[in-house]
């Protein structure tokens, strides 16, 4: 119950903050850019966005809404109820990934139309944003100024888009199979074709895998970091 309450005010809060409608100009943009791209180029961009958007959206969005939160002294408030922490972090992915699958639902629906999986699809964005959620939160929790975060965000994520070497067919798949975006390259490309089970098993793996371990840092990074510091204030007090 009290995971859905929090994301249900996450919802509200990116909403009254402005984050909805800046990403309905940010998919009108993307589809007059697809307007642009010829016709046997398209399936191989779209799958591209579809890739950035929620891998952006999850690392810049989640680490902007937790330095407003620090702002705002939302957290003093926050953890002095019985929200637990790892409540919190969930919800913040749940959401944030609300907002990437709608936009890559638009993009791929208004330029291509349904995809061939559409589960797989919509998993695909739900695990790529929830990954780089928890990654940009373990980032934020390190940071002291929206600069370093920018930064250090950067540092951690540049990893992670190797797998688009091979996406352009550069170098052997065996070279990217540990990372988890290797994994949501392949479920989004079953917009375009149908993926084999043993493809479907190892991208679901990767990605929960990575999506656990990332949960378990961020969620160390920022007890470490802000809670500890929100503890020591009220100690003082």
């Amino acid at each position: 119950m009290r995971l859905t309450s929090t994301i249900s005010h996450d919802i509200r809060f990116q909403w009254r903050h402005g984050f909805y409608a800046v990403y309905v100009i940010v998919c009108l943009l993307y589809l007059l850019l697809l307007h642009f791209v010829r016709a046997d180029y398209q399936d191989s961009v779209i799958i591209l966005l579809t890739f950035l958007d929620p891998s952006a959206i999850g690392l810049i969005l989640a680490g902007g809404i937790i330095l407003l939160e620090k702002d705002q002294g939302i957290h003093n408030h926050l953890f002095a109820t019985p929200l637990r922490l790892q409540e919190y972090l969930l919800a913040k992915a749940l959401s944030i990934s609300v907002l990437s699958t709608a936009a890559a639902w638009v993009i791929h629906g208004f330029s291509a139309g349904i995809p061939v999986s559409p589960i797989l699809f919509t998993l695909g964005i739900l695990l790529t944003s929830s990954f780089f959620t928890f990654l940009s939160i373990g980032v934020v929790a390190r940071s002291h100024s929206i600069n370093g975060f920018i930064l250090l965000s950067q540092l951690y994520s540049l990893p992670f888009s190797l797998p688009l070497l091979y996406f352009f067919g550069i170098g052997r798949e065996g070279l990217y199979l540990i990372f988890p975006t290797h994994g949501s390259l392949l479920l989004l490309q079953s917009t375009v074709r149908h993926l084999t089970w043993r493809e479907i098993i190892y991208a679901l793996t990767i990605l929960l895998l990575w999506n656990a371990a990332a949960f378990i840092w961020a969620h160390r990074s920022f007890e470490r970091r802000i809670l500890l510091r929100i503890d020591e204030r009220r100690e003082q007090q």
